[in-house]
């Protein structure tokens, strides 16, 4: 029996909910320009109108992209089929296919709504449609806009000092305000700095570890400033550019950016947590979506079903990640190359996209880096990482984490945007990028950040890789430390750390003549060169 949990109300969603008790499948439309919005939002993000009044849907639609949702750690349970539902009104929702078996799936088919009935609460479903003949209106996606202000990106305004982690491991047996107070008295001791010098601190909004707390832990005396970054892995770069602004304002002059996590041996990442419902969740949580593998894999089902990739082909890069992996010491998979078919026999976690060996690792560990001004920087005795530009990339059309409601899941926009920016401001091309770090939380998003780079056109990443490019020798060597599925997953923190030690010239698999890295984290990006 499969267990549903039971969306929550919030004052948004409470008429959707009131409409699905009466069998209606309700559409959120502005009262002033008649916008429809789905998910529900508090503000028309047209005319900014918050009056809003209800249309009912046709209920009819096609399947833009799908998965099969089972639990964790069960191959064998019974699945949900997960899809996102394009309407005839041209919005998208998300909702559970039934009456079809998911061998049978096919994106553009056409479904309509039905409504079923669970124990704790009463959800939409879609199920293959039974009017036959009619032929349903084409969606017009709202486009969306990818403006830049490239003035907003600094340019050699932040220099990275000091880096420091722990060692990389499955349970280290330390609290995480340890492994922060580690990783971080080591970034200021590689810096050459003491604790007194800090006077700024950064870091995600969901590192556990409060600043005061540290401040006491590495006898800090005093703080004028310190910010945190929302979500998850973007916060990597994201971060660095919160420092970099930090320091060229003067809010502060040396900043530790820290990121310590139990995230195998305490709460770990990978496995559903449902407790975890902040407003927006519903449209997620009650259909199945209640895992990283599986809110991402239903935007790369699209990506591979338009380039017609296969999971072998998402493979290609895991391979290339153990092989540099395997000669890094601090990797939790050092000496542990795999082959192709090691990755064919790993088991699925969301068919038919991620296997094991597609996903990002479950790892403890600490990991700090200290930023302040170039010209600080030529004081202090490490060779300085210069953040030569630093770049955020938030689309209209994302919600939480996750693209579903962009006109084309193919395509990466916030990357576009990043890396378009990044390119611009630096001064520093594509074909001048000699070593990139992706963040990788799982394999097909390095296909889709290579080509919205632009080091590929869209669909020939496979080809891109398959050819050698990304390899240690290769045109553009991608995480030559074994990146975060390799190495560990430290919420990408140690893709940054990678970055600097490959300009700085002491990596261990270094790339000869390394002077610019680019450290790509979706949303967010930094260019780093040598000083």
């Amino acid at each position: 029996m499969i267990k549903v949990i039971p969306p929550s109300f919030d004052p948004d969603d409470r008429f959707f909910w009131a409409g699905v008790a009466e069998r209606k499948f309700l559409l959120n439309r502005c009262a002033n320009c008649h916008t429809l919005v789905h998910p529900p939002v508090p503000m028309c993000g047209d005319c900014h109108c918050t009056n809003w009044d209800t249309q009912e849907a046709t209920g009819r639609g096609k399947v833009y992209t799908w998965i099969v949702s089972r639990p964790p750690n069960d191959s064998n349970s019974e699945g949900r089929i997960v899809a996102l539902i394009e309407l005839e009104e041209g919005v998208r929702v998300i909702s559970n296919l039934i009456d079809i078996d998911e061998h049978n799936v096919r994106n553009e088919m056409e479904v309509e709504v039905t409504f079923v009935d669970f124990d704790t609460s009463t959800l939409p479903q879609f199920r293959p449609a039974r009017t036959a003949g009619r032929t349903l209106t084409t969606p017009t996606s709202r486009s969306t806009s990818r403006n830049t202000t490239a003035g907003s990106v600094m340019n050699d305004a932040g220099a990275i000092v000091g880096i420091g982690h722990t060692e990389y491991s499955k349970n280290s047996g330390r609290s995480e305000l340890q492994l922060a107070a580690e990783a971080s008295i080591a970034a200021i001791r590689d810096a050459g700095l003491s604790p007194s010098d800090i006077d700024g601190m950064v870091t995600f909004t969901n590192d556990p570890n409060d600043e005061l707390l540290l401040m006491r832990s590495l006898g800090i005396p005093h703080l004028r400033w310190w910010s945190r970054t929302p979500h998850g892995g973007p916060g990597s770069t994201a971060c660095v550019q919160l420092a970099t602004a930090a320091v060229a304002s003067g809010a502060a002059n040396y900043v530790l950016f820290y990121r310590a996590l139990n995230e195998r041996s305490g709460r770990r990442f990978g496995q559903p947590n449902v407790n975890f419902s902040p407003p927006g969740w519903n449209w997620y949580l009650p259909y199945g979506l209640d895992t990283p593998a599986k809110w991402y894999a239903l935007e790369f089902q699209r990506y591979m079903w338009k380039y017609g990739l296969t999971n072998e082909d998402f493979g290609r890069y895991t391979v290339v990640a153990r092989q540099h992996a395997a000669t890094n010491p601090d990797a939790w998979y050092y000496q542990k190359p795999i082959t192709i078919e090691d990755h064919q026999a790993s088991r699925w976690i969301v068919e038919p996209i991620l296997r094991r060996l597609d996903c990002c690792q479950e790892s403890d560990g600490g990991a700090a880096l200290i930023i302040t001004t170039p010209e600080r920087a030529r004081d202090l005795p490490q060779p300085a990482a210069v953040v030569a530009a630093a770049t955020m990339g938030n689309i209209r059309g994302s919600n939480v984490m996750f693209n579903y409601y962009h006109p084309d899941l193919s395509a990466l926009p916030e990357a576009e945007s990043v890396s378009r920016q990044l390119f611009e401001v630096s001064g520093i091309g594509k074909d001048d990028v000699d070593v990139a770090m992706i963040y990788e939380n799982f394999s097909p998003v390095v296909f889709m950040q290579l080509e919205a780079c632009g080091f590929c056109g869209p669909g020939e990443a496979r080809d891109f890789i398959v050819e050698g490019n990304i390899g240690l020798n290769g045109k553009l060597p991608v995480n030559p430390q074994g990146g975060l599925i390799g190495e560990a997953y430290i919420h990408g923190v140690n893709n940054v750390i990678e970055g600097v030690r490959q300009v700085r010239g002491t990596a261990v698999n270094q790339i000869a003549g390394a002077q610019n890295a680019l450290i790509m984290s979706g949303r967010s990006g930094i260019m780093l060169r040598n000083a």
